[in-house]
C-alpha cells in the first residue's frame, strides 16, 4: 500500500490499536488488556474515551438508571424510587460500566483520577458510581441521607467516595494553575463554576455541597466509632471488575454483583482516609482548630492500622507493615499525615519532635519577635532559614520601630542587622553588595563593628569548613579595604578578644594573615597623620576663588557678558546692559557678540535706531529670542519678544520717531510669525486668543497689499495660513506670492464649500497652482520625496528656506475642512493621470475638481501619491479616527502596491466606522472588497472568502475561486476560518473541496461549523440575522488581531 504521509487519512491504524467499541464485543479483552504493564491506551485514557463517546447523553440532569435503555428491566429498589428515566442507549450505559470496571483496577485512588481526568470526568464517574451503587435511584446523593443507606455496604462505599471528591476539588481546583474547559454545550451540577475562576471564588464555591459532605462523613466517622467499640474492626469489600455486570445483546434484566471479589479494607484505613481529607478540607479554608481534631483521628487510625497489619498481615499476608503507595483503598501516605501534623504545630507533641528553627521564627514574629536573636544565632551555625525570610524580617522590624505601637528594643535592629550581615557574608556576600549593611554602619557608624563581631563570635569558635573560613577572609579584607565601611583594622585583635577570648589570636589569623595585615596597616590611605597639610581648597565643594585680588577690567567685561548671556529676567539684562555701557561706551553690543543677533529681520530695524541702551537692550532680547526659538521654546521666545516691544512701546508714546515705528511694526510681524507657528505646533490645544490673532492676520495681509515690500514673504504666508486654519475664510484682499497665493485659494475653496456653493466646481486656480507644482516641463523647486522625508520638522521661520512654496502651505494645514479640499484634488489628480478604475483613490469632494488634464505626460502620479501620503501621516496624528482619511490611506498604500498596510489602514476604517464591528460601516461593500483584494494579494484566500459574506449580495464567483484555490502558503489557516463562516453554501464548498483533496481534518471541521443549529436555514430571519453578526464581528476582529494589532 502506498502511503502519502502528508495526506490526512491514508495512513492506515496500526493492527496493535484497540478501538472503545472491542471491549464491548469481548468481555475479557478489558481486563487482559489492564493487565499490561504498560497498556496503550492507558487505564485513564479508556475513562475518558468511555465517556466522551457521548457527552450529549450524560446523566447529570435528573433521576438516571443503569436499566433506562430499551428492552433491559429495571430492578425491584429501582422501581420503587424513580418513576421516570431519561432515555440512554444500551451503548451509552455499556460504555459506563466498562469506565467504572477500569477505575476499580486503579483501586478508586482519587489522587490518580484528580490528575489524569479533568474535573468534568471526575464528576461523570463518581455521579455513575453512586448511581449503580443505588439501582438509579439517584446519581447525586440526597441532602438527607439516612442511616439505612449507610448499612447498606456497596452504597456507602460509592457515597463516601463521592462525597470525599466533593470535599477535596476546592482545595485542588485553587492550587491547579490551569483547568480544563469544558465544551460549551455542557453545565456543571448546581455549585460547580467554570475551572478558571481564581481562588477567591473558588473557596466560596460548592458551599452548600461542602457542608452537606462534611455531614455524610461525619455519620460514616461516628457509625464505624459506634460499631467497633470493643469489637473486631469491620471489613469493608472494594468493588472490583468482577463488581460490575457486562451488558450483551441478548441482556435483559442487570444486576451488579456487589459480593464478587475478596479485596477489604479495614474500617482503621477508611477512617484514616477520612479523617485526612477532613483535615486537609479544614486546613485549606482556615479551620485549624477543627483540622487538628481530624489529623488526630487520622493519626490514631493509623496507628490502629498499622498495629492490625502488624499482628494480621495486610493483602491475604502479603505485607508485615503498612504498604505506603500500594493500599488497596487509602491514597494518603505517612508523609502527608507527618506533614500535616507538623504545619499544624502538633510536631512536639505528636512526635516529640522539636521545632525547626523556621517555625520559631514564625512563632517569634507572632509574639512580637520574642527570641529571634537566639534564633538568628542558630541559624547561623545550621543556615536553615532562607536568607529572604531573614532580610524580610529585619525590614518588618525597622517598619515596627518607626511605626508599629509594639514596643521593639533599641538595639534589636542593630543585632538583627549584624547577623544578617554573618548570614551573608557566610554566604559568599561582600559588604558593597549589602545595602542594609551599609545603610546601619552609615547610621550607627564605627559602633557597628563591634556588635558585627559580637554577632560574629559564635559562628568563629564554631567548626568551620575551609570554604567558610576563605568567605569570611574574603569578608573581612574588602570591609578593611573598602572607602563605604572601611573597618579600623589596628583595632581587630581588641574585638576578637574582647568577644572570643583566649582564641582571638589563633582566629584572627585564620580571618587575616600577618602579611595582609601588615600590607593594610602600612598603606597611607589608612593613615590618621593629623599634621598631613591638605588644601583648603580640596576640603570643600565650592572652586570660587573669592579672596582673590585681581584689577583686569577685560575680566570684568568677560563676566558681565556671561551673566548677560545666561540672563533669564528683563532686569538682570538692563543691569548687565548699564554695567557694560559705563565700561564699552561706544561699542555696539550686538554687533561683538554673536548671540546677540536679532531674530527674523529685525537686524535691519535695529540698525537703524541711534546707539543707545533701547539698541542694546532690543538686540539682546530678540537675540535671547532667537535662541529660545532654535531649541524649540516657540512660547518662551513670544515672551521675550513681547518684553522688546512693550519697551520699544513705552519709548515710542514720548516720542514719534519713524524709526521706532518701524521698529515696533517690524516687532509685531515677527511676533505674529511666532503665534502662528506656536498656533501650528500646539494644534489643537493652543492657548492663544483667536480673535485678536486673527485680527492681527487680517492687518498683515491688508498691510502686505498695500505695500508688498512692508512684510516678508513669511509673514503674509503665516497670517494667511492662521486665517485658513481659524475658519476666516471670507478675508478680504488679493494674496501676493506663489505660497500665499495657494492658501488663498484655499480659502476661497473652504468658504464655497461652507456657503453651499462648491456643489458646482471648486476654484480652478487652486488646481492650476497644484498642478504648476507637479509639472516636470517647469522648472519649479522640487518637493521633498515620500521615501526620503516621511516626517517633517514643525513649521518654523528657521526651516522654511529648506521647504518648497507647496509644502510651505501643505505642511501648514489643521482644519480638517481644509485638508479634506487637499486630499481630494489629489486624489482626483491621481485619478485622472491612472486612469484605472481598480486602484481609484475614493475621498469626498473629487467630484468637484476638472475630469482632464492637459499635457498629461508631464505628469508623474508617483509624485502624487506620495505627496498625497505625506499629508496623510501627518492629517491622521492630529484626526486619528477619520474614516474618509483611513479609507484613502488604505487606497494609496494599495495603488503603492503596500497591501499589508492597506489592509491595516482598510480594517482600522471599519473598526473605526463601526464601533469596533458592532455594527455596519458607512460604504462598507466598497471597503471589504479592497480588503478581500488585499487579502488575496496576502496569499489569504479563505480570509477573502470569508469577506466575500459581508458584502450586501454574496460574490460566490471570487468566493468559490478562493476556497477552491490551492497555494503552498500554509499560513492561510483555513480552516481556522470556518467559525467565521454563516453563508451555508461557502461551507458546502469547503467540504467538497477538502472531500476532493483527501484532507480529512479539515473537512470534519467544515461539517461541525455547518453543523451549528444557529446556521439552519430553517430558522427564523431574527437567529440567522444574529448568527451572521455575530460571526461578522469575529470575523473582522480576528483579522484586525492579526493586521492591525
Amino acid at each position: 500500500m502506498v502511503v502519502d504521509l502528508l495526506r490526512p487519512g491514508s495512513v492506515p491504524i496500526s493492527q496493535d490499536k484497540i478501538r472503545f467499541f472491542e471491549f464491548l464485543l469481548d468481555e475479557k479483552l478489558l481486563e487482559e488488556h489492564l493487565q499490561y504493564s504498560n497498556p496503550e491506551p492507558s487505564a485513564t485514557d479508556l475513562i475518558v474515551e468511555f465517556l466522551s463517546v457521548d457527552v450529549s447523553n450524560d446523566i447529570r440532569d435528573g433521576p438516571l438508571g443503569p436499566a433506562t435503555c430499551e428492552h433491559v428491566s429495571m430492578s425491584p429498589l429501582q422501581s420503587l424510587h424513580c418513576s421516570c428515566q431519561p432515555k440512554i442507549s444500551r451503548k451509552q450505559l455499556a460504555l459506563k460500566i466498562l469506565a467504572l470496571k477500569v477505575a476499580s483496577s486503579l483501586n478508586w485512588n482519587l489522587d490518580t483520577f484528580e490528575a489524569k481526568l479533568t474535573p468534568f470526568i471526575q464528576q461523570q464517574l463518581l455521579q455513575d458510581l453512586v448511581f449503580m451503587a443505588a439501582d438509579g435511584a439517584f446519581s447525586v446523593p440526597p441532602q438527607e441521607i439516612s442511616i439505612i443507606m449507610i448499612q447498606k455496604p456497596h452504597l456507602q462505599f460509592a457515597l463516601t467516595l463521592y462525597h470525599r471528591w466533593i470535599l477535596r476539588y476546592p482545595a485542588k481546583a485553587a492550587f491547579k494553575e490551569k483547568f480544563a474547559k469544558l465544551p460549551p454545550s455542557i453545565t456543571l451540577e448546581k455549585g460547580y463554576p467554570p475551572m478558571n475562576l481564581n481562588k477567591e471564588k473558588i473557596l466560596k464555591m460548592n458551599e452548600n455541597d461542602c457542608i452537606q459532605s462534611i455531614k455524610y462523613l461525619e455519620k460514616v466517622i461516628a457509625y464505624y466509632d459506634s460499631h467497633g467499640k470493643g469489637n473486631e474492626p469491620l471489613q469493608i469489600r472494594i468493588p472490583v471488575i468482577d463488581t460490575f455486570t457486562h451488558i450483551t445483546e441478548d441482556m435483559h434484566n442487570m444486576v451488579h454483583n456487589w459480593d464478587a471479589g475478596s479485596v477489604y479494607v479495614s474500617q482503621y484505613e477508611l477512617l484514616m482516609q477520612i479523617h485526612f481529607d477532613l483535615s486537609y478540607n479544614y486546613f485549606f479554608y482556615g479551620h485549624h482548630e477543627k483540622a487538628k481534631k481530624h489529623i488526630l483521628g487520622c493519626r490514631k487510625n493509623q496507628k490502629l492500622l498499622e498495629y492490625e497489619v502488624k499482628s494480621k498481615g495486610y493483602g491475604h499476608g502479603q505485607y508485615d507493615k503498612v504498604p505506603w503507595g500500594n493500599l488497596n483503598y487509602a491514597s494518603v501516605s505517612e508523609d502527608d499525615i507527618l506533614g500535616y501534623i507538623r504545619a499544624l504545630n502538633m510536631g512536639q507533641d505528636l512526635l516529640d519532635e522539636d521545632k525547626s528553627l523556621l517555625q520559631r521564627l514564625q512563632e517569634s514574629v507572632t509574639n512580637d519577635y520574642k527570641g529571634i536573636i537566639a534564633i538568628f544565632q542558630a541559624d547561623n551555625l545550621s543556615r536553615d532559614i532562607p536568607m529572604i525570610h531573614r532580610q524580610v524580617i529585619e525590614h518588618d522590624i525597622q517598619a515596627a520601630a518607626s511605626t508599629s505601637p509594639v514596643s521593639v528594643p533599641k538595639d534589636l535592629m542593630i543585632r538583627v542587622s549584624a547577623l544578617n550581615a554573618v548570614r551573608y557574608a557566610l554566604e559568599g556576600g561582600l559588604p558593597s553588595t549589602f545595602p542594609d549593611f551599609l545603610n546601619k554602619f552609615n547610621t550607627v557608624g564605627v559602633k557597628f563593628f563591634d556588635i558585627l563581631f559580637w554577632a560574629l563570635a559564635p559562628v568563629l569558635v564554631s567548626n568551620l569548613s575551609e570554604d567558610d573560613w576563605n568567605k569570611l577572609r574574603i569578608f573581612f579584607l574588602h570591609l578593611a579595604t573598602s572607602f563605604q565601611c572601611r573597618l579600623p583594622i589596628d583595632g581587630i585583635d581588641e574585638y576578637l578578644e574582647k568577644h572570643v577570648g583566649d582564641r582571638a589570636s589563633e582566629i584572627r589569623k585564620k580571618l587575616i594573615c600577618a602579611e595582609h595585615l601588615k600590607a593594610i596597616i602600612i598603606d597611607q590611605i589608612n593613615s590618621e597623620d593629623k599634621n598631613m597639610d591638605i588644601p583648603c581648597e580640596l576640603l570643600t565643594n565650592s572652586w570660587d576663588t573669592t579672596d582673590f585680588e585681581y584689577n583686569a577690567p577685560e575680566l570684568d567685561i568677560g563676566r558681565l557678558k556671561k551673566r548677560l548671556v545666561e540672563a533669564s529676567s528683563t532686569e538682570d539684562v538692563r543691569i548687565c546692559l548699564v554695567k557694560l555701557a559705563t565700561m564699552l561706551p561706544s561699542i555696539p553690543l550686538w554687533k561683538h557678540i554673536s548671540y546677540c543677533k536679532p531674530i527674523g529681520k529685525l537686524g535691519v530695524a535695529l540698525a537703524a535706531l541711534p546707539r543707545g541702551f533701547l539698541q542694546d537692550f532690543c538686540a539682546v532680547m530678540s537675540g535671547a529670542a532667537r535662541a529660545r526659538l532654535d531649541a524649540g521654546g516657540a512660547r518662551s521666545a513670544l515672551s521675550l519678544l513681547s518684553e522688546v516691544e512693550c519697551e520699544a512701546r513705552n519709548q515710542l508714546a514720548d516720542d514719534n520717531d519713524p524709526v521706532l515705528f518701524g521698529l515696533c511694526r517690524a516687532l509685531a510681524w515677527e511676533m505674529l510669525l511666532l503665534q502662528v507657528n506656536l498656533l501650528l505646533s500646539e494644534w489643537p490645544h493652543h492657548r492663544l486668543n483667536a480673535t485678536v490673532l486673527t485680527k492681527k492676520c487680517k492687518a498683515a495681509i491688508a498691510a502686505a497689499d498695500s505695500d508688498a515690500d512692508a512684510l516678508r514673504s513669511q509673514v503674509v504666508l503665516a497670517a494667511w495660513l492662521g486665517l485658513l486654519n481659524m475658519c476666516e475664510w471670507e478675508a478680504a484682499g488679493v494674496a501676493t506670492g506663489v505660497a500665499a497665493g495657494v492658501a488663498a485659494a484655499l480659502c476661497a475653496a473652504c468658504a464655497e464649500l461652507q456657503s453651499g456653493k462648491g456643489m458646482r466646481r471648486l476654484p480652478r486656480w487652486l488646481w492650476d497652482h497644484v498642478l504648476n507644482t507637479f509639472n516636470n516641463s517647469i522648472g519649479y523647486q522640487k518637493r521633498f520625496t515620500h521615501t526620503s522625508h516621511r516626517h517633517f520638522p514643525n513649521y518654523t521661520d528657521h526651516c522654511i528656506q529648506n521647504l518648497s512654496l507647496y509644502h510651505l502651505v501643505f505642511q501648514g494645514l489643521r482644519d480638517p475642512l481644509a485638508i479634506s479640499v487637499v486630499l481630494s484634488l489629489l486624489a482626483k489628480l491621481y485619478n485622472v493621470l491612472v486612469d484605472d478604475p481598480s486602484m481609484e483613490l475614493v475621498v469626498e469632494y473629487t467630484e468637484l475638481w476638472p475630469n482632464n488634464i492637459a499635457n498629461i505626460n508631464s505628469y508623474k502620479p508617483g509624485d502624487v501619491l506620495e505627496s498625497l501620503i505625506e499629508l496623510l501621516e501627518r492629517s491622521l496624528k492630529l484626526y486619528p479616527y477619520n474614516t474618509s482619511w483611513l479609507r484613502l490611506y488604505g487606497d494609496a498604500e494599495m495603488a503603492s502596491g503596500r497591501h499589508a498596510a492597506a489592509l491595516r489602514h482598510y480594517l482600522c476604517a471599519l473598526s473605526v466606522g463601526s464601533q469596533h464591528f458592532a455594527s455596519r460601516a458607512p460604504d462598507e461593500d466598497g471597503l471589504v472588497r479592497r480588503v478581500a483584494r488585499c487579502c488575496q494579494a496576502l496569499a489569504a484566500p479563505t480570509q477573502a472568502a470569508a469577506l466575500c459574506q459581508l458584502l450586501g449580495e454574496s460574490d460566490y464567483t471570487c468566493a468559490f475561486k478562493c476556497l477552491t484555490e490551492k497555494i503552498a502558503n500554509a499560513a492561510d489557516s483555513m480552516d481556522a476560518y470556518y467559525g467565521c463562516l454563516w453563508d451555508n453554501t461557502l461551507l458546502e464548498v469547503a467540504i467538497a473541496t477538502h472531500a476532493r483533496r483527501g484532507e480529512a481534518g479539515r473537512r470534519a471541521r467544515a461539517i461541525t461549523a455547518i453543523g451549528a443549529l444557529e446556521l439552519n436555514a430553517n430558522n427564523c430571519d431574527e437567529i440567522q440575522r444574529e448568527a451572521a453578526a455575530v460571526r461578522r464581528a469575529r470575523l473582522l476582529r480576528a483579522l484586525t488581531d492579526q493586521y492591525v494589532c
